[in-house]
């Protein structure tokens, strides 16, 4: 699981025209690196995960294909440096303390100034001294009165800030039975770096702290992988409103029905009821609508009619300033990322992108142990059953989120005692075929390598 654009640096434009641009790779001559000191080894990558498998695995040569397809997914990831989304919670917290500590260290000078001019206003009126001198002291220490003033209430108002940052971040980070990313088993690295990246930014807000909150979240992968299903996890851990938009309609629909839950969601936003609370508008398969077709690419060319008038250009204008402007954020998945025009992919309109695959091992464990709670107190190695879900990935399948479910399922209803076992679940899990087919699996890699090539340079500019 990854957070990151898909499109990296090369992003095709619209000129003044209305027409497209042609893609410009800036990857084409050069190593692929990235802002700062991050240098993604494809190479070293795919080695390390080569050589960490087990003994067996290279003696009968079982593994390669799922080493080449993790190392590949994680090129196409590494546009956004992982360094950018980790620990943001903290440095948000931590610049909001650093302010607090700057108007401590104001409020102590203001207080010793005040001090100091109390004592010097004394020693004048002991000594006698004229009244002109008196009367300088007095102004001067009922200005320095003032100001020690205004810093304490300038530091008041910030420790409650901080104090108010901090209580709303453990709210809205806080796990609940049934509720929010409980709902999700597994995927802890991504919860916390969403948290890190998105939610923890409306506590921010919510205590007077200006926020830049994405316009657009992708979300794509194979199917059955939770996408969906994370959405509105998602949205709920957040504490926003969450819509779904039906993107089976008509492309006039889904548009029109955008642009009305927009106004609700800025509505929502500014209501007493509702103060400051953001929207999360899903759109999925968003690749039936965020792609242009040949018709339209044709006319674009041709200048027949403007940019602006299609369905990838509607698109693009909401997501470049839904989350300021309507306080919305649109959360969009795909089982096709190839097939979203670029344009909506820019680094301003959909910042965080995020790969949701087959679970590993370690996640396919914890799917099972969450989908068996209540159903049995046998004792069970869930990590096996990980390990033998995870293992189709070596044929070219794999089991889905759903899949899993699917193997349970099948368990449950086939369980040979009063509750469900380990034989129960292995038995289950030879029957229960992988749902995510070869066929779907290599077509996913294909999208994944067709970017790695744009992105050293082998494919059209």
């Amino acid at each position: 699981m990854f957070i990151h654009p898909i499109t990296a640096r090369f992003t095709p434009n619209v000129n003044k025209h209305g027409s497209l641009k042609q893609n410009t790779n800036t990857y084409a001559q050069n190593p692929i690196s990235f802002a700062g000191d991050d240098y993604f080894d494809y190479d070293g990558t795919l080695k390390k995960k080569l050589e960490a498998r087990s003994k067996w695995d290279k003696f009968w040569g079982r593994g390669k294909k799922k080493a080449k397809q993790e190392t590949q997914i994680e090129l196409v990831g590494f546009t956004r440096a992982q360094s950018q989304i980790a620990n943001e919670k903290e440095k948000q917290l931590e610049m909001q303390e650093r302010l607090l500590a700057q108007k401590e260290e104001t409020l102590k000078q203001e207080r010793e100034k005040t001090e100091l001019y109390k004592q010097q206003l004394k020693m004048a009126k002991e000594a006698n001294e004229k009244d002109s001198i008196i009367l300088e002291l007095k102004a001067k220490l009922e200005a320095s009165q003032k100001k020690a003033a205004v810093a304490q209430a300038d530091y008041d108002m910030q420790a409650q800030r901080v104090e108010g940052i901090k209580h709303e971040q453990a709210i809205l980070t806080k796990r609940e039975k049934g509720k929010g990313w409980d709902k999700i088993a597994g995927h802890e690295d991504l919860k916390r770096q969403i948290e890190e990246a998105f939610i923890n930014k409306l506590a921010l807000e919510k205590n007077g702290c200006d926020v830049n909150l994405p316009n657009g979240i992708l979300f794509y992968g194979q199917h059955g992988t939770g996408k969906t299903r994370f959405a509105q996890a998602f949205a709920e851990q957040a504490g926003c409103r969450f819509v779904e938009i039906n993107t089976m309609q008509s492309d006039e629909d889904v548009i029109d029905d955008l642009h009305n839950e927009l106004k609700k969601a800025k509505k929502a936003y500014f209501s007493p009821e509702t103060p400051k609370k953001r929207t999360i508008i899903l759109l999925d398969d968003f690749d039936s609508i965020a792609k242009l077709n040949q018709d339209e690419e044709t006319l674009l060319q041709n200048k027949g009619f403007d940019f602006n008038d299609t369905n990838v250009g509607q698109l693009a204008e909401i997501l470049s300033n839904c989350a300021d402007k309507y306080k919305a954020t649109i959360f969009m998945t795909t089982n096709h990322p190839r097939k979203v025009s670029s344009e909506l992919l820019a680094g301003d309109r959909t910042p965080y992108q995020v790969f949701l695959g087959p679970p590993n091992p370690l996640d396919a464990s914890k799917i099972f142990k969450y989908h068996l709670n209540g159903f049995t107190d046998a004792e069970i190695d869930y990590i096996r059953l990980g390990n033998e879900v995870g293992r189709a990935i070596d044929d070219g399948v794999a089991y889905s989120a759903q899949g899993i479910v699917d193997v349970v399922d099948y368990a449950k209803e086939n369980k040979q005692g009063s509750q469900v076992t380990e034989p129960d679940l292995l038995d289950a899990i030879q029957n229960v075929e992988p749902d995510i087919s070869k066929e779907t699996f290599d077509a996913f890699l294909d999208d994944m390598a067709e970017l790695r090539a744009l992105y050293e340079g082998k494919g059209e500019e």
